[in-house]
C-alpha cells in the first residue's frame, strides 16, 4: 500500500482528494493536516463514505516524514518550504498549488510575488500534464510532479497537438471556472454561492496560469502567444474553455485525426466530432472533452474554434495528481479514477 499524506486537506482541493483516494485499492490515507482545522475530526468537516476515523494534524515533517508521497493541497508558498525536508527523507511530492510550476524562478518570484524557497529543487521536478508527448516517462522518474493548474490543463490539452502546425500569432483563451475554482476562502467577490445566477470576468492579463500556460506552448512553438480572459461563474464546478485560432489550409478532417492520434493513448481525453462539449458531461470525472469547428474568412486564412470542458477539481486538481501518483509509483494510470 502507498502511505499517503494530504497538506491542506480541509480545502475543496484536499476535500475532493481525499474522496478519491478513498477508492484506489492500493492507497493509505495516512496523515491529513490543516492549520486551521487541527485536533478536529475529519468527518466533522465533510462528509465521506467511509469513516477515516482520524483527526487533522499540524503540517509538520515529522508527522510526514514517514509517507511515500506527499499531497500538497495547500496555498502558494507551502510546499517549497517543506520540499528539501520531504526529498531528504526520500517522499516524494505532488505539488498541486503552483511552487514547482515555472521552471524560471525570475518570472515565478514576479507573478507570485515571493522569493521562491528553494529553487535547486527545480530541477527535480517535472511538470504533471501526463498526456503531454514524452511526459509520462519523466512523471515516472521524477521526485517532484508540479500539478497543473485548473485553466492550463483545460487549454494545454485543448492546443498541444496543433501547436507545432500553426504560424505565428495571439491565441484568444476564453475560460470560465465553477465557484470551487476559487477555492474556500473569504474574497467577497468569489463569495456568491451556486444558484445566485452570477457571472463575471476577473483577474483579466494578470492571471497567475498564464505564464505557466505560456511556458509550456512556448517549449513547442515560441511564437505562439496567448490572450487568456478568465470568468468566473455561479455554477458550483466545472471549467469551459474556448480557445480562436488561425491555422492556414484548415481541415477539419484531417485535424480531428491529429487530435486522436495525438491521444490515442490517453483515456481521459475524448475527441468529440460536431458535438458541443458540456460541463455537466464531465463533472465528478477525470475526462477531458473537446471538440473542433471552423470558420473561413477570406481576408484572414481560416479560424480554428477548439472548445474543451472539464472537472476543475478532478481534472483540474485532485484527478489528476492521482493520475500522476500512479505513473510515479508504477501503477495503472486510471486506477481509482475509471468508476468515480
Amino acid at each position: 500500500m502507498i502511505s499517503v499524506g494530504i497538506v491542506g486537506a480541509s480545502g475543496y482541493t484536499g476535500e475532493e482528494l481525499v474522496k478519491l483516494l478513498l477508492k484506489h485499492p492500493d492507497v493509505s490515507i495516512d496523515v491529513l493536516t490543516s492549520r486551521t482545522h487541527v485536533g478536529k475530526e475529519v468527518s466533522d468537516l465533510y462528509k465521506l463514505a467511509t469513516n477515516l476515523n482520524k483527526k487533522f494534524l499540524e503540517p509538520t515533517i515529522n508527522n510526514l516524514a514517514e509517507c511515500d508521497v506527499v499531497f500538497f493541497a495547500s496555498p502558494n508558498g507551502v510546499a517549497m518550504n517543506m520540499a528539501r525536508d520531504l526529498v531528504d527523507n526520500n517522499v516524494k511530492i505532488i505539488d498541486i498549488s503552483a511552487d514547482f510550476r515555472i521552471p524560471n524562478i525570475e518570472i515565478w518570484e514576479k507573478w507570485y510575488g515571493q522569493k521562491h524557497a528553494c529553487p535547486e529543487l527545480i530541477k527535480d521536478s517535472e511538470y504533471g500534464l501526463p498526456e503531454m508527448k514524452n511526459q509520462r516517462e519523466k512523471i515516472a522518474n521524477a521526485k517532484i510532479v508540479a500539478n497543473p493548474g485548473c485553466y492550463p490543463t483545460s487549454s494545454l490539452l485543448s492546443l498541444l497537438p496543433i501547436l507545432d502546425l500553426i504560424c505565428e500569432q495571439r491565441i484568444i483563451i476564453n475560460s470560465t471556472s465553477g465557484i470551487t475554482g476559487a477555492g474556500r476562502n473569504l474574497n467577497p467577490e468569489k463569495l456568491f454561492a451556486p444558484g445566485t445566477e452570477n457571472y463575471q470576468a476577473y483577474a483579466v492579463a494578470k492571471h497567475r496560469h498564464y505564464p505557466e500556460m505560456l511556458n509550456q506552448i512556448q517549449n513547442i512553438n515560441s511564437d505562439i502567444d496567448l490572450l487568456f480572459v478568465p470568468h468566473l461563474s455561479s455554477i458550483e464546478r466545472g471549467i469551459y474553455s474556448t480557445h480562436y485560432v488561425t491555422i492556414e489550409d484548415l481541415d477539419l478532417d484531417h485535424l480531428y485525426k491529429v487530435y486522436t492520434d495525438y491521444y490515442k493513448d490517453s483515456e481521459f481525453v475524448k475527441i468529440i466530432n460536431q458535438t458541443y462539449p458540456k460541463v455537466g458531461d464531465v463533472n465528478n470525472s477525470n475526462n477531458c472533452l473537446i471538440s473542433l469547428f471552423s470558420s473561413s474568412d477570406k481576408n484572414d486564412g481560416s479560424n480554428l474554434v477548439i472548445m474543451s470542458a472539464i472537472d476543475n477539481l478532478i481534472k483540474g486538481a485532485s484527478g489528476q495528481a492521482i493520475q500522476n501518483m500512479n505513473i510515479m509509483f508504477g501503477l495503472r494510470e486510471s486506477l481509482g479514477l475509471v468508476e468515480i
